[in-house]
């Protein structure tokens, strides 16, 4: 005879109650945690999904997909090429130049003076110059020039030295500034040089900071993936053993020891499992969008199904917040940003400290002269040195008041405190980050050995009510109670699971240390 007891159910409530309790108290423990053997193999897909056209995507090859084809990658590279190129740019001003030209003059006029021609004459005067320079700037500041001067004249006017004459005159200079623009280890002169360089390895700590930005993307993704099948497969797994219980339910109102009235919660337990499952199903959809969104796919690629390899694997973090610090301080790629940035400030101060000395140049010329009525004696005459010259010149220029160069240099020096300033202020965000990160790596532990505590103990509990139900003691909405439980307690272990590896994801990317720990290189072209 089927009697409805109606303090089932304050008992199954107390024996939730007492199955938490005994799971929080035993994850304390220090037993390693193994997971079970749901979440140790790769969930399936739904029949719907499943095929040949699956792909079978493992974590690394995501992440490469990732890092080579994500947008915000690819625009972060390019980047990276400009202000390489932006190096070359600068050494510019230290390569050669070459300038030319050329001149003609053709004057008919008559004589300036008695000496040129008689004031009736009309006097012809043909003119043609032509010069080819070199100019070179030096590292250390040094100006040089090679100036190679020609002229062709051709006269009928008295004064001339002759009715035909070449002249040629070469003229090599340097010029060396002793004060503004020069220092003696050559980093004023080179100082846009140095600039474009530190600029340079700022946009390549730049690129390390997008693409861990993008790794931790993709992995969130894949898990995320994961996540859904995860669902999915437990969903299937409750669906199953809802049918099987509907079964029972029928083969026991057949043998007379339950009422007919009992196949409704069955049947109501069955179709809440079914609705479960197509929102399962549903959430395996709309995380794989993410993960195809994340790695950047053709849109041809969007309708392949994915079906990740990797299940989530369980360590047990190490690291304490001081150690985890001074790892990030060597290797966080922001802190080497501001480092360099630290550099650029310097560099500007002395940049603006130099601009308030006095601009002296020191220059040197010395000068060969040809002439002749054919060129080639003119050559000649210029090779043989015999008409020769130089001079030495010094230039001076200074603004004594200095009130634009003092007010830079104030502000550089401003600047360059701010810069220290911000650099303590990622250190102490960094000191926050990897302390949360840490914090949350080891309560995610502490959660997952209590989920999986939960978990064993529902398997239990689900099979004691199970056999009482054979033995007619126990009823239909007890049982699906007591799956819906281990229902919960399969899916919070596997949401500590994950939240641990995301949480040691995170902590990685807190110390710098994520692209190193998955064996990725920054390419960053030629």
């Amino acid at each position: 005879m089927y009697v409805y007891d109606r303090r089932a159910m304050p008992r199954a409530s107390g024996i939730v109650s007492f199955v938490l309790v005994l799971a929080v108290a035993d994850a304390r423990a220090d037993a390693p945690y193994t997971p079970p053997d749901f979440l140790s193999v790769t969930p399936p897909l739904p029949v719907a999904l499943d095929g040949p056209t699956v792909w079978r995507l493992d974590l690394a090859e995501a992440l490469r997909i990732a890092v080579r084809q994500n947008l915000d990658v690819v625009l972060e590279r390019k980047t990276v090429e400009i202000s390489r190129l932006g190096i070359d740019v600068a050494r510019g001003a230290f390569e050669p130049t070459i300038a030319g030209g050329f001149g003609h003059d053709d004057t008919r006029s008559p004589p300036a003076t008695s000496q040129a021609g008689s004031a009736d004459e009309i006097l012809t005067d043909v003119n043609d110059s032509w010069r080819l320079a070199i100019g070179q700037q030096l590292p250390t500041g040094t100006r040089l020039e090679l100036d190679f001067t020609n002229g062709r004249s051709q006269s009928s006017g008295g004064t001339a030295v002759q009715p035909l004459n070449y002249r040629s005159t070469l003229a090599f200079t340097v010029i060396q500034p002793l004060f503004r623009g020069f220092s003696p280890d050559l980093a004023i002169p080179r100082v846009e040089v140095l600039r474009a360089t530190i600029a340079s390895a700022r946009e390549r700590e730049q690129l390390a900071v997008a693409v861990a930005s993008i790794v931790e993307r993709a992995e969130s993704a894949y898990w995320g993936v994961m996540l859904a099948l995860y669902r999915y497969d437990l969903a299937l797994r409750s669906h199953k053993a809802a049918d099987e219980q509907m079964a029972l339910t029928r083969r026991q109102i057949t043998a007379g020891t339950l009422p007919p009235s009992d196949l409704i919660g069955a049947e109501s337990t069955l179709a809440q499992r079914s609705l479960e499952l197509v929102q399962a199903e549903e959430g395996i959809h709309q995380a794989s969008d993410v993960l195809r969104a994340v790695l950047n796919l053709p849109r041809g690629e969007w309708s392949r199904p994915i079906l990740p390899v990797d299940v989530p694997r369980f360590q047990p973090g190490t690291a304490s917040a001081e150690d985890a610090l001074d790892i990030a301080i060597k290797h966080r790629p922001e802190l080497a940003q501001l480092d360099l940035d630290l550099k650029t400030a310097v560099l500007a101060t002395r940049k603006a400290e130099n601009d308030k000395l006095p601009q002296i140049d020191l220059g040197l010329t010395g000068t060969l002269f040809g002439q002749d009525k054919v060129y080639s004696g003119t050559l000649s005459q210029l090779s043989s040195t015999d008409a020769r010259g130089w001079s030495v010149l010094l230039n001076l220029s200074w603004t004594p008041l200095q009130r634009s160069t003092s007010a830079t240099a104030e502000i550089t020096r401003i600047q360059h405190q701010q810069t220290v300033i911000r650099r303590e202020q990622l250190v102490q965000t960094v000191w926050f980050e990897v302390r949360e990160g840490v914090r949350n790596q080891l309560g995610a532990e502490r959660r997952l050995k209590a989920a999986a505590k939960f978990r064993g103990l529902a398997e239990k509990t689900l099979e004691i009510e199970q056999r009482k139900f054979l033995n007619g003691t126990s009823q239909n909405i007890v049982v699906a109670q007591r799956q819906d439980e281990l229902a919960r307690a399969r899916l919070a272990e596997l949401d500590a699971l994950l939240a641990h590896t995301r949480a040691s994801t995170t902590l990685a990317r807190a110390t710098g240390r994520l692209l190193a720990d998955r064996h990725i290189e920054l390419e960053v072209g030629k």
